[in-house]
């Protein structure tokens, strides 16, 4: 599976405790929060630890899935908040205190052959300046292909706020490349791991 999104038949199948429908949910979800994860921590351990007590949890919970609107961004928000916790926590006994950044690389943003390496380094350079609210927004809007109102679930934020955090890094990335808004929506939307 290419989307975030699961059919709803699989989910079905899942709340009804089949087996198989699960691997194929795993499949999907375990590349998806990995990719997920490693914008937050180089801790690859931690990082798999968390998407597999997420995919975990999915099983666990099956009964609940029906109850649900948006399935698949309850899991993703999920995942997000567990990982935080773990971050967060092992921030915490190496340091006594817990901050940090989120860091999206080129690389995990734009991955186009046909884009020179100078088009690199100014988007690089140019994400880095937004602030890492916006890097997550840009990152889940269209490099996961999240709806609006599915990245603001996950954030934690109104669809409203959403909307303006990516506008307003699209606009911060459009000044700062001296691009069209267009060239960049494209250039975002299409990319794939």
């Amino acid at each position: 599976m290419t989307s975030l999104n699961i059919d709803d038949a699989i989910w079905e199948r899942i709340a009804l405790g089949d087996k198989e429908a699960y691997a194929e949910a795993y499949r999907c979800y375990f590349q998806k929060f990995y990719n997920y994860g490693i914008k937050f921590s180089y801790d690859y351990t931690l990082i798999e630890d968390t998407v597999q007590e997420t995919l975990l949890q999915i099983w666990e919970n099956r009964q609940i899935i029906s109850t649900i609107q948006y399935i698949n961004t309850y899991y993703f928000s999920a995942f997000r908040n567990k990982l935080f916790g773990k971050i967060k926590q092992s921030q915490k006994q190496k340091t006594g205190y817990s901050t940090y950044e989120p860091e999206f690389s080129v690389e995990q943003v734009i991955i186009a052959q046909e884009i020179d390496e100078e088009l690199k380094e100014k988007l690089h350079n140019a994400i880095a300046d937004l602030t890492s609210r916006q890097r997550e927004a840009i990152f889940l809007r269209f490099y996961e292909g999240l709806s609006f109102e599915e990245v603001a679930i996950v954030l934690g934020i109104t669809t409203k706020a959403t909307y303006k955090i990516v506008a307003r890094a699209v606009e911060e990335l459009r000044k700062l490349l001296v691009f069209d808004a267009l060239l960049l929506v494209f250039l975002f939307s299409a990319q794939k791991i």
